[in-house]
């Protein structure tokens, strides 16, 4: 193999005071000796989640590095498949760590250097040990060894980064999972942060390979979205140094257009309808992303449509087997979780008890699916594991005649509550305006605002972000006046299906109607919620909530004694033993509500730009006579409007993280899901499935 350039091959290394090693080529430290160990673990490993990563990877898991330097890196990589090997009871798939080095450091120097780190000293001398001997001038241009019984290889390319990475051959797929692109600084470094090191990246990277990087530099930046990387700057580990996390989301080569959503440059300002839980959580979640938002209830006050439930319970929906409503809602179910838990953490408090859930058997079928479940094993038991009669009994704290399913970090939550408290942590960052009594009944599209006339100026005066962010706003019409908006997102529930623009999405509302019951002695100790047709929680504030009904094409949000009775017998039919201790009458009844569910077809919500469905007819008609046929051009959307849509009856769960996908989105941020997933959640796949099926012609 060819020799490493002689010319120019030593990395000049000398120690600073501390012992720090420092390149005089390049006139910065390798690592600083007090915090470098911790910054590059923070920066490199935690923020790639490279333990769960590994313990997650069924096949061979690739990371590739600019700059090996001392190997910091990679030893520390190299710990984290140990530790994800301990926690994990099968065996990992193999780790290839593949790194470039232009400036090597001889064997000696290595030696030196990594005796700053005493936390890696094992799998230091096992490098040391298997690291070329005699001068860098002499070491062939790639060297290999490995590791922990061979599980672990490493590749080191002893050239320009570019060059390097260049050489590398992979499939269609990609081969890198992760990327550090660490290596100094570009102003000291500028050669290896060339746009042929970028084309590299891009070529070498899988769907949702990671990169992390310290450098925040705009021209690093510029070139990771030309190929693909959705990125974030973040504070690093000590706070005063900023790093980008980025992900492989947007690829310009894919031959799913349809899949990629439209490009947005982020907004100052957007403006939501709503005033639910769908609403609360977008509102936060922008505003902590520093967009001001303008929040339109049609209601004098906050959560009065589904979100108004006195008591609601959380929990994911979960299948025997994982399949794309499972995946979607377990994530979600988490995301949820965390988040009212940080909510609560910052002392907007809100009534809730993370009691646990309990899916009764209350008969055969369901005993059958319960049996399934404890064989199939698919879920992790801190989601969801069986239990028989007894433990069922123990777990709600009254007696029960059946065993379940039991979710222990499920709960209830007073929605109405967590919504207005939702909301007001979002007005802590002062970039919240909510305006209420203001039933928006119609959206325009108008020419893009000019600075002769402020962004969200109206009747009665929005102040939005900025002018000319696009070609298209939109004018927003009530009874109250009119109000601009440069960016607009519908999360409306049932009342959005009525906007013209919406009416191609397949969305329909689904009346349900929830009774309070007053308490007694015979269940106000109960526990854990209990679902069993319909479900039944613990005490809150005297009540417990029952229900509920689902009545297709009925839209009356009057409450009526009949389902009051419905969801009596239900109870009655299901735990005919506990309904019968517990003896609830007529009178016992201490409310009842109706409200109007959004759902979608394929019960999973809609999060996203609002398709254009003539130009999506238009733009792919081939998918017609193969679904896989190659399209390049990404999905033609109505322009600014964009909708979080589609809840159902399971808003408590999903609505954090499709908040988080659509913030996402609007902010050029990395999604938190894959593009599959993604694509799963977009409100254009109703149209992409319909012309691959033939439904839709030109």
């Amino acid at each position: 193999m060819k020799k490493l350039d002689k010319t120019n091959a030593r990395s000049k290394l000398s120690y600073q005071e501390d012992g720090s090693p420092y390149c005089q080529h390049f006139d910065e430290v390798y690592f600083d000796r007090e915090s470098g160990y911790q910054q590059s673990d923070f920066i490199f490993i935690q923020k790639s989640h490279i333990k769960l990563r590994l313990q997650a990877a069924e096949k061979t898991f690739t990371v590739a590095e600019t700059g090996f330097g001392t190997g910091l890196n990679f030893l520390l990589t190299l710990q984290a498949y140990q530790k994800a090997q301990l926690a994990s009871t099968t065996p990992l798939a193999p780790l290839h760590f593949i790194s470039v080095e232009k400036y090597p450091l001889s064997k000696e120097q290595l030696v030196q250097s990594l005796s700053l780190l005493p936390q890696l000293e094992q799998l230091a001398l096992a490098l040391t040990n298997s690291y070329p001997e005699g001068a860098v001038e002499q070491f062939e241009q790639e060297f290999q060894a490995t590791f922990l019984n061979g599980q672990v290889r490493l590749t080191l390319i002893f050239d320009d980064a570019a060059l390097g990475y260049s050489s590398l051959r992979c499939s269609k797929h990609g081969l890198v999972d992760a990327w550090y692109l660490d290596g100094f600084a570009p102003q000291k470094n500028p050669d290896m942060w060339s746009s042929d090191l970028f084309v590299q990246i891009g070529r070498l990277s899988k769907e949702q390979a990671t990169l992390t990087t310290c450098t925040t530099a705009d021209f690093v930046k510029r070139q990771l979205g030309d190929i693909g990387f959705r990125f974030e700057q973040q504070l690093a580990a000590d706070k005063d140094q900023a790093m980008l996390v980025a992900v492989m989301q947007s690829h310009p080569l894919t031959h799913k257009g349809y899949q990629l959503r439209p490009a947005i440059i982020k907004p100052k300002h957007v403006s939501i309808i709503g005033g639910g839980i769908a609403s609360a959580c977008l509102a936060y979640a922008l505003t902590k992303q520093g967009v001001d938002v303008t929040l339109y209830c049609k209601d004098a006050s906050l959560a009065q449509g589904a979100s108004s439930n006195a008591i609601g319970a959380l929990y994911p929906l979960l299948h025997q087997q994982k399949d794309d409503i499972s995946a979607f809602y377990q994530q979600a179910f988490w995301r949820a979780k965390a988040l009212y838990t940080e909510i609560a953490e910052q002392g907007h408090s809100f009534d809730h008890q993370w009691c646990g859930l309990l899916e009764v058997s209350y008969k055969a079928a369901l005993a059958k699916r319960q049996l399934t479940f404890e064989q199939l094993n698919t879920w992790p038991k801190e989601l969801i594991h069986g239990v028989n009669a007894k433990q069922a009994s123990d777990l709600a704290n009254i007696e029960l005649p059946y065993g379940g399913l039991f979710m222990p970090n499920a709960g209830w939550i007073s929605p109405q509550d967590l919504v207005k408290k939702m909301f007001n942590a979002a007005k802590t960052s002062n970039r919240l305006k909510i305006v209420t009594d203001t039933h928006i009944t119609k959206i325009q599209q108008v020419p893009s605002l000019t600075a002769a006339s402020t962004v969200g100026e109206s009747s009665t005066a929005d102040k939005s972000g900025t002018t000319n962010e696009s070609s298209t706003s939109w004018r927003l019409s009530s009874k109250q006046g009119e109000f601009n908006a440069s960016v607009l997102v519908i999360c409306g529930g049932a009342d959005s299906i009525e906007i013209e623009q919406l009416k191609s999405l397949p969305l329909t509302a689904t009346r349900g109607q929830i009774t309070s019951m007053t308490t007694n002695s015979k269940i106000n100790k109960l526990a854990t919620v209990i679902c069993h047709k319909g479900y039944l929680t613990p005490e809150n504030k005297g009540i417990h909530c029952i229900g509920a009904t689902f009545q297709k094409n009925d839209t009356n949000i009057i409450p009526n004694k009949a389902d009051d009775n419905y969801n009596l017998t239900m109870l009655n039919k299901c735990l005919p033993e506990l309904s019968a201790t517990i003896n609830w009458q007529e009178q016992d009844i201490s409310a009842s509500k109706a409200r109007l569910r959004c759902m979608s077809q394929d019960h999973l919500p809609l999060v996203g730009a609002v398709p254009n469905i003539s130009e999506h007819i238009k733009a792919y008609p081939h998918l017609a006579k193969d679904k896989n046929w190659k399209y390049s051009q990404p999905a033609p959307c109505i322009e600014n409007l964009y909708v979080l849509l589609g809840l159902g009856a399971r808003g408590l769960c999903s609505a954090p993280l499709a908040a988080d996908v659509l913030t996402a989105e609007l902010c050029n941020i990395p999604y938190p899901m894959d593009n599959q997933m993604l694509f799963n959640l977009s409100p254009n796949r109703f149209i992409i499935r319909d012309i691959i099926k033939r439904k839709v012609s030109e």
